[in-house]
């Protein structure tokens, strides 16, 4: 399956960080107050009839001594695209963008399922494993941003 990352407007990202991430709750729980900020950034997979296949979602938010930390939230892949690299591209693009807004720390509240995925990715615990209620098993990842 071809597809291209892009960046992405808010209205792109919710159905499928709805439909993956919490689809037992109304969509309009899967809006995150950041979503429009100026300084946020979404990221999408698009195939080549426009269909979005992942998402994934940056903010700045302070993360300890971080000069300029980005937190990643929102994170899917469609289940058809699953094991076609659109994760990883959708972070590598991310990873360019990020050392072009001048942040030095890329953190998220990781998945217990996706705790392998990151660390392929060059992302370390920092964090012991915690429970977010309705998601579930978390740990906290963090990758720094080489300038």
């Amino acid at each position: 399956m071809e597809f291209k990352v892009k960046l992405a407007k808010t209205n792109e990202v919710l159905d499928l960080r709805q439909k993956i991430l919490r689809p037992k709750l109304p969509k309009e729980e899967s809006l995150y107050p950041t979503d429009d900020l100026d300084t946020s950034f979404h990221l999408a997979a698009f195939t080549e009839d426009n269909e979005v296949i992942g998402v994934a979602s940056f903010f700045p938010e302070d993360y300890k001594d971080s000069k300029l930390a980005y937190r990643l939230r929102g994170m899917a892949s469609a289940e058809k695209a699953r094991g076609l690299g659109v994760g990883k591209a959708l972070l590598n693009f991310s990873f360019d963008e990020l050392k072009e807004r001048g942040c030095d720390l890329l953190w998220c509240n990781a998945r217990e399922i996706a705790f392998p995925f990151y660390e392929k990715l060059g992302f370390k615990y920092d964090s012991e494993i915690f429970d977010i209620p309705k998601i579930g098993p978390h740990k906290v990842m963090i990758r720094e941003i080489k300038q």
